[in-house]
């Protein structure tokens, strides 16, 4: 007589339980892809077998599940549209000679494709380019992006709202869900620059980002039966196929012009052996942040960068620089500051081929990140009230600084007259934030 009591009174729970999901509203576009895995319109739901006692929308949109997505793709959209465009210093460098009345070139290198120097291009001097970058991102945060690293859990509803899962009428809600998310994220982007010397020693220029984004997200979900697997009486299974697997997919693409940014950079100082000058970077929000094709945010980096130049032949350089941060899309949230820092050098291995290596280095202030760490769940059984624990490893949100390393290398040509052909490569130095092992970059620029 007590089973059957008990029984009932689970069932009663199932039917009385109310049905639906209080996730938000994802937004349209690529921003709102990986937040409709769990939004209203797409809930991950189970139903309970057999009918007439359905038991759908009791694991649904889960707020830390949500959160770890809100927070993943915070952190891919903040980074795409604030990822280093190209230097915007000129290939061909010229100082005026008052006695004799030309210009001189500054240097026989051409200059780096992803740092900055502090020699400007010489007064009257223009020159324009472009250059395409291809990156398949591979991780995030030091997970696999592709391989189901990102493991989110799926709790079952509190049905009678006790704020556990231990009451033995309802040993059901200590089963649990595992999804496991794969993301294939692509983006091809081309910047347009130009640049232009004002004066002698004061540079202005602009870099124009056009960018395509394709991306692809599936969640492969299992159904843990930790309360019950040996019961006759809850068995929970996905609609359709009442089975304990289920997969769900997302894709999308956008393309368009991410934030522009406009620089300026001032030579202040040439000595016999050294060059020291102050740039400035401001980072427009003319990207489509409904798309991930920018941040929302206003970024101003000042930078000081300073250079060996007493051989035109060989020019070791390092700077330094801060950016300071201003407003941020809903979906993104306040960008953090970034300190910004590089070290490289330029050699001319022929007075045609010049060979360029950087060191790149952002720390993004105080940023939300996304840890691993062990999540352990609790349940009874229906004949057992004895508490068993289970743990699993799970993705979880925090906030700390952010140290995202490249390395970049790479060669420029001269072909003829003043025009330059870039091969270069981006390579991921560490695990932390969005990751592409290799990235190929390819540029020409031309000089009058």
């Amino acid at each position: 007589m007590s089973r059957r009591r008990t029984l009932a009174a689970a069932l009663a729970a199932l039917l009385a339980a109310p049905a639906v999901s209080h996730a938000q509203e994802a937004p349209d576009g690529l921003a709102g892809l990986l937040l409709r895995f769990f939004s209203p319109t797409n809930p991950v739901v189970l139903q309970a077998a057999p009918d007439p006692f359905s038991h759908a929308a009791h694991f649904v949109s889960q707020p830390n599940a949500q959160e770890t997505l809100r927070q993943l793709n915070r952190g891919i959209a903040s980074q795409l549209s604030t990822f280093p465009l190209g230097s915007s210093s000129a290939g061909f460098t010229y100082t005026f000679d008052p006695e004799l009345g030309v210009f001189n070139r500054s240097t026989e290198t051409f200059g780096p494709v992803f740092s900055e120097r502090p020699l400007t291009a010489g007064k009257g001097k223009f020159s324009f380019g472009a250059t395409q970058l291809h990156a398949t991102y591979d991780s995030f945060e030091g997970q696999d992006l592709k391989g189901g690293d990102i493991k989110l859990y799926l709790i079952h509803q509190d049905v009678n709202e006790d704020g556990s899962h231990l009451e033995p009428a309802l040993w059901f809600e200590g089963d649990i869900i595992e999804a496991a998310l794969s993301i294939d994220l692509k983006n091809d982007t081309t910047v347009l620059y130009a640049n232009y010397g004002v004066g002698d020693r004061f540079d202005l220029g602009v870099a124009i980002p056009y960018q395509r984004l394709d991306m692809t997200a599936r969640i492969d979900a299992r159904i843990e039966h930790l309360a019950t697997a040996p019961d006759p009486f809850v068995v929970h299974t996905f609609p359709d196929n009442e089975g304990d697997d289920a997969s769900f997919l997302e894709s999308g693409s956008a393309e368009g012009i991410g934030d522009v940014v406009l620089r300026g950079k001032y030579n202040f100082f040439r000595g016999t052996g050294t060059s020291v000058a102050a740039a400035l970077d401001l980072r427009l929000p003319t990207g489509d942040t409904d798309d991930l094709l920018g941040a929302g945010a206003t970024q101003a980096k000042l930078s000081v960068i300073a250079a060996r130049v007493a051989s035109k032949r060989f020019s070791p350089r390092i700077a330094a620089g801060y950016t300071y941060s201003s407003g941020g899309a809903d979906f993104v949230g306040e960008l953090p500051d970034e300190i910004n820092y590089s070290a490289g050098f330029d050699a001319a291995l022929h007075s045609r081929l010049t060979l360029t290596a950087d060191f790149l280095g952002r720390t993004l202030l105080d940023a939300d990140r996304l840890v691993v760490r062990e999540r352990v769940f609790d349940n009874v059984l229906r004949t057992d009230p004895t508490i068993r624990q289970t743990t699993r490893t799970s993705t979880e949100t925090t906030t700390g600084n952010l140290n995202l390393m490249l390395g970049s290398a790479g060669i420029k040509v001269n072909p003829a007259g003043r025009l330059l052909l870039m091969i270069n490569v981006l390579f991921a130095l560490g695990d932390s934030g969005l990751q592409d092992e290799i990235t190929p970059v390819f540029g020409l620029e031309y000089s009058f």
